[in-house]
């Protein structure tokens, strides 16, 4: 089949002819390089749990772990404390509990909780829109162990979209090292 050298013009015209008006796409960032799902053993103050095998870890003091993301600019810290009454060990869940909601303000955050394994009672928020404390978590159990941690973005928390997957990957992490705690 054979096409006149006039339609075939109109067809090449019409085929590159540009829209009147001109709508600019949305800003895109620059997809993160998350961390490997690699895990490696990590003890503190007689408790023992999973963190990044690729983060980088520091010890300031005895009950204390960083564990740091150099990618993400985050950090999360870890604490533990070994409480021998049980109303000593309400008080302080229930301190921790009023610090992590001042740390949310007024942010939504997805709240999960859940028994481990081990006998661990688990709460983690993970606030998808980011913020500077965007994921927070605390587990305690019968013995009076209580371990809290709270992920912090480092340089901007804004917008949301470009730190959702830094959130995300924190609140993994954060779950991995609940799930695991013994």
């Amino acid at each position: 089949m054979r096409l006149c050298p006039a339609l075939l013009a109109v067809c090449m015209v019409a085929g590159c002819s540009r829209p009147e008006s001109y709508t600019p796409l949305p800003t895109a960032y620059p997809r993160i390089n998350t961390y490997a799902d690699s895990m490696a053993s990590a003890a503190l103050t007689g408790l023992c749990f999973d963190i990044n095998a690729e983060a980088d870890t520091s010890r300031p003091r005895h009950d204390w772990l960083n564990i740091a993301y150099p990618r993400y600019g985050a950090t999360i810290y870890v604490t533990v404390r070994q409480i021998s009454s049980p109303d000593s060990l309400a008080a302080a869940i229930d301190a921790r509990i009023e610090r992590m909601a001042l740390n949310l303000g007024e942010r939504k955050a997805e709240m999960t909780e859940f028994d481990n394994v081990h006998g661990f009672r688990c709460r983690l928020l993970v606030c998808p829109d980011g913020g500077p404390v965007p994921v927070q978590f605390l587990a305690f159990d019968r013995k009076g162990s209580l371990l809290s941690g709270t992920a912090v973005l480092h340089g901007s928390s804004e917008p949301a979209d470009s730190v959702f997957p830094i959130v995300e990957s924190l609140g993994k992490d954060a779950a991995a090292i609940l799930n695991s705690l013994r």
